[in-house]
Formats: structure tokens, sequence, C-alpha cells
């Protein structure tokens, strides 16, 4: 039986050198094109952050979501918003203070930010930590 094998597959060719594959295209070292919209952007507290949406609609008072990206650094990032918020922790674990009293938050979780209060955020993972912050602004 093996001989048999054996003599099929020589009569088949399989002798023959195997194909190689053909070389990798080439990675480009700089990222090109159009970024994607609503791109996180550097910001002033040392991460990232991005605007989701803001409208003006009301005659009283502007809506603007807004999300912040903080990296894995172990560091201390702090920020101050316009005005009133209700902050919702999107990803990661980590450690918010909001005027100097420190929260647990879990994933999904929400608290309410007052106007101008001080919000230290500080990643504790491995990936980016991911806030949003729904802000009221009084006209």
């Amino acid at each position: 039986m093996i001989a048999i094998l054996a003599a099929l597959l020589i009569s088949t060719g399989c002798k023959k050198k195997p194909r190689q594959l053909p070389k990798a295209a080439e990675i480009p070292t700089r990222l090109a094109g159009t970024p994607p919209p609503r791109a996180f952007e550097p910001d002033p507290s040392g991460g990232l952050s991005r605007t989701i949406f803001e409208t003006q609609e009301h005659p009283n008072f502007k809506l603007v979501i807004r999300d912040f990206s903080f990296p894995p650094d172990q560091r201390p990032h702090t920020l101050t918003l316009p005005s009133s918020a209700v902050l919702h922790l999107l990803s990661g674990p980590g450690e918010i203070n909001i005027a100097k009293q420190r929260l647990t938050l879990t994933s999904f979780a929400r608290t309410v930010v007052p106007s101008g209060a001080p919000i230290v955020v500080q990643n504790r993972g491995e990936q980016p930590m991911v806030l949003r912050a729904l802000i009221l602004e009084g006209k």
C-alpha cells in the first residue's frame, strides 16, 4: 500500500520544488490620507480629546458631548470643564478625583461634575481610559 502511494506521489510531480510566496509589500513609515471624522487631538490635560456632538439649538443652553482619552502612563491628568457635566466612563480602569474626592467608577458608570471642579484622572490600566462628558453650558 505504501509503495503504491509513493509511486503515485512521484508520478504526480511531488518532486518539484515548492513554490515560494511572493515578497511582502513594504509597510509605509508614515501614515497619510484623510483623518477619520471626529478624530482625537492632543488636549491640555496631557491626554487626547474630541467633540462628538455640539448643538446650540436651545435658547438657554449649549450641549456638548466630548470624549477624553488618557494613556496608560500612571500619571495624573487634570482637566476642568467649562460648566456642569455628567461624566460617563466608557473604558479602562483608573482613579478619578472630582474636587479632591476620590470616586470608584466601573465601566459605563456615570457621575455629575459641578462647574469648574477640577477633575484628576489617573489611568492604572494597560489600555487607554476613555471618559465621555455631557456638558451643559448656559447661554
